[in-house]
């Protein structure tokens, strides 16, 4: 819809009390003036709570000004505001966005994806005493206005950051610009490309989720917060994962490298470890009884080898199922290519496979029965006897 010539036709407060609770705007054309016009509407929808815009187009430069007599100082109720993929043709020429400052003091959810925001004024951030959560996906931020951004008293309540795919290359940096977030429990940076993670780094105090996934990290240091409670750094170049995490319950570390599983000791209460598409070819009942408090382990499309140590173990394992999720559809054989391609719950080696010392021996015991038995024939008949006059 084309709301760009919109304009609000004044009714008495009495005349309309909706109950609407969300209002939305997709592939819609706007302008300053009609977004003035359009937060008339607050007046008449006293419960709404959330705003939307996805794939809206604004032509203006951000100049929200409205007459004295019409002007909105708060959205009423409204918690959440979403903006997906806005178009603003005069982005080189937007304002600062100063007269809506007091409209979005109480707001406690704002995501603003995919439009091109690579600085949030200081001023801005401190005025957002509300916000719990804030969405800035897919945009332009990087290192240098992220710290403009998050100044000393932005953002005093928020709790949930999510900066994944933009422009961010440290991870020491953006964990020390952080700092001023005292609340800061939750942080996504995934899909920013990060040089190589120094030994150590400085966080929120009160961190307990970072998502690291999609970094193109090769390592994993004492840069990682100890408080953590939920890692994620799948779809990275781990090929190994030796870090001690004492408050860690959930280990995110799929499409990585690693051969074997990480040491259980490292991770005293881990609840949850989803180690999929990695290079395992195998694991032992040693293995996960080094996790004391492991219920969920999804490790499936790795490179099994469906050894007789592995086929024992799962065949005494009837439970299986109950500690893996994606068991047994997700866990084939890769080696050995009699096998391959089979489920590992399906696979039955052979004998000679399985049982090659007992085979060993028993061939041996024989052969030298056998050769007892040759000795004592020679001897009974005296076969030397009749070798030395053949001879």
């Amino acid at each position: 819809i084309n709301v760009a010539n919109f304009r609000f036709s004044e009714l008495s407060a009495e005349e309309i009390n909706s109950p609407m609770k969300k209002l939305a705007f997709r592939n819609a054309d706007l302008t300053d003036e009609s977004f003035n016009e359009l937060l008339k509407l607050l007046r008449y929808t006293p419960e709404l709570l959330q705003a939307e815009f996805d794939d809206c187009a604004l032509d203006g430069v951000g100049d929200f000004q409205p007459s004295e007599s019409d002007i909105v100082r708060e959205l009423g109720k409204v918690e959440t505001l979403i903006i997906r993929r806005l178009h603003i043709p005069r982005f080189y020429s937007f304002n600062d966005l100063r007269s809506v400052y007091s409209l979005l003091e109480k707001v406690k959810r704002i995501t603003v994806e995919n439009s091109k925001v690579f600085l949030v004024p200081c001023e801005f951030s401190q005025r957002l005493r509300s916000l719990e959560f804030l969405d800035l996906s897919e945009n332009l931020m990087v290192e240098e206005y992220l710290r403009n951004s998050a100044c000393e008293g932005a953002w005093p309540s928020l709790q949930t950051l999510i900066l994944s795919q933009n422009y961010l290359k440290s991870i020491e940096r953006t964990g020390e610009i952080l700092l001023t977030l005292k609340n800061l429990t939750d942080l996504d940076i995934s899909r920013n490309s990060f040089r190589p993670m120094p030994d150590t780094c400085r966080w929120p105090p009160k961190m307990r989720f970072l998502n690291l996934s999609s970094t193109g990290i090769w390592a994993v240091k004492m840069c990682i917060p100890q408080t953590l409670e939920v890692l994620d750094v799948s779809n990275n170049n781990l090929d190994s994962f030796s870090l001690f995490l004492p408050r860690l319950r959930e280990l995110y570390i799929s499409r990585n490298k690693l051969k074997t599983l990480p040491d259980g000791s490292l991770f005293p209460v881990l609840l949850v470890m989803k180690i999929r598409e990695n290079a395992l070819s195998t694991f032992s009942k040693d293995q996960l009884g080094s996790f004391p408090k492991l219920e969920t382990l999804e490790a499936g499309d790795n490179h099994f080898v469906c050894s007789c140590e592995l086929l024992s173990f799962t065949l005494g394992q009837p439970a299986l199922s109950q500690v893996l999720p994606d068991w047994p559809d997700s866990y084939l054989c890769n080696t050995p290519p009699r096998l391959r391609g089979q489920r590992v719950q399906e696979a039955r080696p052979s004998v000679l496979e399985c049982h090659q010392a007992l085979l060993v021996s028993g061939v041996c015991c024989a052969l030298l029965l056998l050769i007892l038995l040759i000795a004592g024939l020679c001897h009974h008949f005296h076969g030397l006897w009749y070798l030395r006059m053949m001879w």
